[in-house]
């Protein structure tokens, strides 16, 4: 993304999948020097396996499905803090799931991640707000996109997007959005508080611009599709605390772009509670 370098291998590959299957799509007559590019792998590798998470500490578990790798430190497949722009620096990354293939290889999608993290020694409101306003890096005055209304006080537990359900524990739910030419990373964002610790699911996308790559713009069906793979790990999760069952979830609607091109982060409208 414009915002950052991808600085995973995982996501640059995918990146480069996306760029060689849009260049041969659009090629008519391949000349003696040319190759033809690495095959993009659309579905789960064979003898992917699913991957069952625990964290003892924290009591919460879940389930990776077939073709997400599953690692536990942040570097190794991911880089959460810039995917999680609002979780505040002390919050501590317990696993995370990240998709191996592709599912739409002519498309701008280049990565797709889970997080699970905790953020020890807050307050219920402060926890609220992560998912009610997400915050990150200042926009750049290059991009004028139009930005939301601003929510009347991040403060207020009681002001946010909306809730979800999740293992019998309400947690409320906004989304951030934000890229210079174009929309470049998407995030579902959930938090609870419980017992002095902010618990925290982020649904994190990555895409690049289509502008001279040839792929095609990730359209919004695609991404519902994408986000709804996230939300299936999501519905699997349960809390050691907590006698409720895991339970299907669905992905949220995919927000109208606020520009053609550009997006700044947004945040929820008081009207919206």
């Amino acid at each position: 993304m414009i915002t950052r370098p991808i600085c995973t291998t995982a996501h640059l590959a995918l990146i480069l999948f996306a760029f060689a299957a849009a260049a041969q799509q659009v090629a008519t007559k391949p000349n003696s020097a040319y190759k033809a590019p690495i095959p993009v792998p659309t579905t789960e590798p064979d003898g992917a396996v699913a991957h069952s998470f625990v964290d003892k500490h924290d009591k919460v578990s879940f389930t990776v499905p077939r073709g997400w790798e599953l690692a536990r430190k942040d570097g190794q497949i991911s880089t959460f803090h810039l995917d999680a722009r609002s979780a505040p620096p002390n919050t501590q990354l317990r696993g995370l799931a990240m998709l191996d293939f592709n599912p739409y290889p002519f498309s701008t999608l280049a990565g797709a991640l889970f997080y699970f993290s905790v953020e020890p020694h807050t307050s219920d409101a402060e926890c609220a707000a992560q998912a009610t306003a997400p915050s990150g890096p200042a926009p750049d005055p290059a991009d004028t996109a139009p930005e939301s209304t601003p929510v009347a006080s991040t403060a207020d537990p009681n002001i946010h997007k909306d809730t979800q359900d999740i293992a019998g524990i309400t947690f409320a739910h906004g989304h951030d959005e934000h890229g210079q030419i174009c929309i470049e990373a998407r995030d579902e964002v959930y938090t609870a508080w419980h017992k002095h610790s902010c618990y925290r699911f982020d649904l994190a996308m990555n895409t690049f611009c289509a502008e001279a790559s040839g792929a095609q713009p990730i359209s919004s069906k695609q991404i519902k599709a994408v986000d709804q793979r996230m939300a299936d790990i999501l519905s699997t999760v349960t809390f050691g605390w907590q006698k409720s069952p895991a339970h299907p979830i669905t992905a949220p609607d995919v927000p109208e772009e606020q520009h053609p091109n550009k997006s700044l982060p947004r945040v929820p409208s008081p009207a919206a509670t």
